[in-house]
């Protein structure tokens, strides 16, 4: 049990004694990281939020029965995978065809949804670094839930091939592998960007 005594875990354990200051602090410590995380799961800062609120809700609720089993992060990032796989499953029963010519509310005087022009042409570096931006987070969109989680945890959250496993459930080697797929399969679809 020592050796999973960060000092999140030890702030955890103060809030499951009744220190509702230690709860703020892990929240203000870890804020931006689960919605960092969730906003590259979800693809929207509204769902990120969301689900970040959520997390921390979940926490709070879980913080009589907190033990230190492993490192606090892992278990954050295991709630905040969970929550972010729940959103989804939420958006994809919920998903529906929206016209452009429907009007807001169901009001007639209201615009319908607006197009940008075409001809409103911004410089050409700027479009480029969207379009590359755009089409790297439609890439990882793409893969499968695994791959984008371990990859998530990788790159932007430094977690260690060992964490790693912790949060998905599998072995290490079951991590390299998904992290060696995910990479091939990337690498195939932003090709055309590697070029330049």
């Amino acid at each position: 049990m020592t050796d999973y005594m960060d000092q999140d875990a030890r702030l955890m354990l103060r809030f499951k004694s009744g220190e509702e200051a230690a709860f703020i602090e892990l929240v203000e410590a870890h804020k931006q990281r689960v919605f960092a995380f969730a906003f590259r799961f979800l693809g929207n800062s509204a769902d990120a939020e969301d689900a970040a609120q959520e997390v921390f809700i979940k926490i709070y609720n879980a913080g009589g029965k907190y033990a230190p089993t492993a490192k606090f992060t892992t278990w954050l990032f295991t709630i905040t995978r969970n929550t972010c796989l729940n959103f989804l499953n939420k958006r994809n029963k919920d998903a529906a065809v929206v016209s452009l010519d429907e009007r807001p509310g169901g009001q007639e005087d209201s615009p319908g949804l607006q197009v940008a022009d075409a001809k409103d042409r911004q410089p050409i570096e700027l479009l480029l670094r969207e379009e590359t931006v755009s089409a790297v987070k439609k890439a990882l969109a793409a893969l499968p839930e695994t791959q984008k989680t371990a990859v998530l945890l990788c790159r932007f959250e430094d977690f260690s091939y060992e964490a790693i496993a912790e949060v998905l459930g599998c072995s290490v080697k079951a991590v390299k592998s998904l992290l060696n797929r995910a990479k091939t399969s990337l690498k195939d679809k932003l090709a055309r960007f590697q070029k330049s």
